[in-house]
């Protein structure tokens, strides 16, 4: 009989095996790489647009100008690879991705600078593509557990981008080294697709989502978004009931949205950090909210009541952002990171619960579309918002934002959100 020990090494092989010989695997690689090649280079932007000259306002613009052609291109992504297919969609954003963050070796002026960042704004969908690949060629009851490791795979090229970037950043000429090596790691991406990932065939398993509903489902909210099926959205909301709901959700995302869109910026001309330590500062955050994800469903168990949990974690970030604002030192700074991440991970699950109790079945799908809708706008302007803020006050997003936050309890004490809550005074009203 075998030993315990032999037993969990051969479980650990077998699970290894497996892994390796799934179709998805190469697809894991790839976010990881994605990701990975993102976040070195990410953190630096806004500092190096000041070095070339920019104002706060102007990095601010820089930001927002890229999210403005994300959202207005993705949909055009997402319909080209329904019609020629995820593998040769996946291509050719990575190949054209590599070449836009390689142009970055001759930003030498912020023109070149939003010039080089278009084909990215364009062209940069690479992860929404690998998801509806995973939604083609996965069945339904193995679809949540390939979306959980590929944004596992995702998270920790996440983690490690901005440390590796970090390093490389303070070197000579740092920024188009790091610019040149997240080309060199896009390179590699397309290369892994091109010798491993499978074109879809007639004997796969896609679903044959259309353009309007594919990427929609796949997506990340901050790039799902079409002006079209907002409005239309926002027709068939019942907001006589739901929009304090909608208010608030808002306000919440949108206060965190806005103090984290040009943070890089503040970390550097109010703390005097260094590319290494924002990178630090970024990893440890993203290792924070992974594990507070493991315990997000216990804390909501606890409370049993999505409406409080979110009223109090509404009040924590009204204070979290305070103290990121008025941080008199790096080290409270960074100590105020961690309820920031704690609250943004709970809330989001709290949020999302608290939608799907306070909507009937037939609007759930209309009410969650139109909040990724809002958020989309929300990222879209956040960078420009917090740039012209910077230039009264480094401290001003931080400030702004708990000051979003603050309404957005103030809404949730004058109309509570408990559905039973709200029944029972819906019923009084009408005796």
């Amino acid at each position: 009989m075998a030993s315990y020990g032999e037993r969990c090494q051969k479980t650990k092989l077998n699970w290894m095996l497996r892994l390796l010989s799934d179709p998805a695997f190469p697809i894991y690689i790839s976010g990881f790489l994605d990701l990975f090649g993102v976040s070195m280079i990410l953190p630096l932007f806004m500092s190096h647009a000041r070095e070339l000259g920019a104002s706060r306002t102007m990095a601010g613009v820089l930001g927002s100008s890229y999210g403005a052609v994300q959202l207005f291109t993705s949909p055009l992504v997402g319909q080209w690879s329904d019609v020629t297919g995820r593998r040769f969609t996946l291509l050719v954003c990575l190949i054209v991705t590599a070449c836009g963050y390689t142009m970055f070796t001759f930003a030498s002026t912020i023109v070149f600078m939003f010039i080089f960042r278009l084909p990215l704004g364009i062209f940069k969908h690479s992860q929404n593509i690998s998801k509806s690949y995973l939604a083609d060629i996965t069945t339904s009851t193995d679809q949540s557990s390939k979306m959980g490791h590929f944004n596992a795979a995702s998270s920790i090229g996440f983690i490690l981008g901005p440390v590796v970037g970090g390093h490389i950043a303070v070197m000579k000429d740092g920024f188009y080294l790091v610019a040149t090596l997240s080309g060199v790691v896009f390179l590699i991406n397309y290369v892994l697709v091109w010798f491993t990932m499978r074109e879809e065939s007639s004997h796969s398993l896609r679903r044959n989502y259309s353009s309007a509903t594919s990427l929609k489902q796949m997506q990340s909210d901050e790039i799902n978004f079409s002006s079209k099926s907002f409005w239309q959205a926002a027709k068939e909301v019942d907001w006589r009931d739901l929009w304090d709901l909608y208010l608030v959700k808002f306000l919440l995302g949108a206060s965190v949205i806005v103090f984290r869109s040009n943070s890089s910026l503040m970390l550097v001309e109010k703390y005097q950090t260094t590319p290494v330590i924002n990178g630090y500062i970024t990893s440890v955050s993203g290792i924070v909210s992974a594990l507070i994800g493991f315990v997000t469903g216990s804390i909501a168990k606890y409370y049993n009541n999505n409406a409080k949990l979110l009223l109090h974690l509404s009040i924590l970030q009204v204070f979290t952002l305070l103290c990121l604002a008025l941080s008199p030192n790096l080290i409270i700074f960074v100590l105020s990171l961690t309820p920031l991440s704690l609250v943004t991970t709970i809330a989001r699950v709290a949020g999302t619960s608290l939608t799907l109790e306070r909507g009937n079945e037939k609007e759930i799908g209309i009410l969650m579309g139109f909040q990724q809708s809002c958020m989309s706008v929300a990222r879209m302007l956040a960078p420009l918002i917090a740039g012209l803020i910077q230039e009264v006050s480094l401290s001003g997003p931080g400030l702004f934002g708990s000051l979003l936050s603050l309404l957005a309890v103030t809404v949730l004490v004058i109309r509570p959100q408990d559905p039973k809550l709200r029944f029972k005074i819906k019923d009084k009203k009408n005796r």
